[in-house]
């Protein structure tokens, strides 16, 4: 319940004007010590460990970035449609920066209906010194099966080696809000989805960070600043 009222909090906080937004942003990077955790540690296992030719802020500024295009190009290609991502934006009970996205997502597993409805939370934080980048999602696919017992939690723990490069670990796991039948099945289900899915989104990541780098665009970033995603040291 705690979560549901959090998370629609999260949803309504992202109207705020961009003056408010802000002076949100710079009051998050002071509130570390106070902030609710955005996933379930509990519930991730390790999926995916690699080295990624981008430092972490780079890695921000490339894909997550509110100017960023690569999430639309990633559904597109995946088929993915009604896409709407939000802004980033401060949130009270979290540090850095949230958005919430809304797709209809393709299903390939014969239990689930041609497609579904997704919403999905997202959450970053950049570290002051802009090497180390946690992102976090959270999603909920309406349409399937028991949709409505559990999310699907998700961490990529991106950290700057060099000048040029990252490491990049990501963790994922089936978080059940209430109990069902499938549960096992679900749970297992989920996280070997999400591996092929990591897969899909880091060789259209180094596609789209190809281009860029070709276009001379990776080091200019955003119009955005990425001061409002850092956290205390």
């Amino acid at each position: 319940l705690f979560r549901s009222t959090a998370l629609s909090a999260l949803r309504s906080s992202s109207i705020r004007a961009g003056q408010e937004r802000a002076k949100a942003l710079e009051e998050s990077i002071h509130k570390a010590d106070k902030c609710e955790p955005f996933v379930k540690d509990e519930v991730l296992v390790d999926i995916y460990h690699d080295v990624f030719p981008c430092t972490a802020e780079q890695f921000f500024n490339t894909f997550l970035g509110d100017d960023s295009n690569y999430t639309n190009e990633y559904r597109s290609a995946r088929k993915d449609s009604n896409l709407v991502v939000g802004q980033w934006h401060a949130a009270d009970e979290y540090e850095g920066l949230v958005r919430e996205l809304t797709f209809r997502s393709v299903c390939k597993s014969p239990m689930c209906p041609p497609d579904t409805a997704v919403t999905e939370w997202q959450h970053v934080v950049l570290s002051p010194g802009k090497t180390v980048l946690v992102f976090e999602t959270v999603q909920q696919a309406h349409d399937v099966p028991f949709g409505s017992h559990f999310e699907v939690h998700c961490r990529w723990h991106v950290e700057t080696n060099s000048m040029s490069s990252s490491s990049i670990d990501i963790k994922a796991g089936a978080h059940f809000k209430k109990w069902c039948v499938m549960q096992s099945k679900i749970k297992s289900g989920a996280v070997d989805e999400y591996k092929k899915e990591v897969k899909s989104m880091i060789e259209a990541a180094c596609s789209y960070l190809k281009s860029k780098t070709s276009a001379d665009e990776i080091d200019k970033g955003p119009t955005r600043s990425t001061s409002g995603v850092e956290e205390n040291a």
